[in-house]
């Protein structure tokens, strides 16, 4: 993961997220266990939560597709791979 420079970055944008996340389900959890919680009040709180989880998977969707990316094999190399598996393919 060295190799891509995004790297730091998208993982403390996940870390950031998922903090944010753990928060707002934290007070989430605090209102609904509160028996003089208004409705208003997890409104607004189930709307904070969808954002808040909604950002930890697009964090760590662009942190996995980072991963992913830094493993790519050369085109050349990806190419000799193709050719493998037709020839052993015509071989059946």
């Amino acid at each position: 993961m060295e190799d891509h420079p995004e790297w730091p970055i998208l993982l403390t944008d996940y870390e950031g997220a998922l903090e944010e996340f753990e928060r707002v389900t934290e007070a989430l959890t605090a209102a609904l266990v509160d028996p003089n919680s208004a409705a208003d009040d997890f409104s607004e709180l189930f709307a904070a939560e969808t954002r808040a989880r909604d950002a930890v998977v697009l964090s760590r969707m662009r942190l996995m597709n980072a991963w992913r990316d830094s493993f790519r094999l050369p085109a050349a190399v990806s190419n000799d791979q193709d050719a493998l598996r037709r020839d052993d393919s015509t071989d059946h």
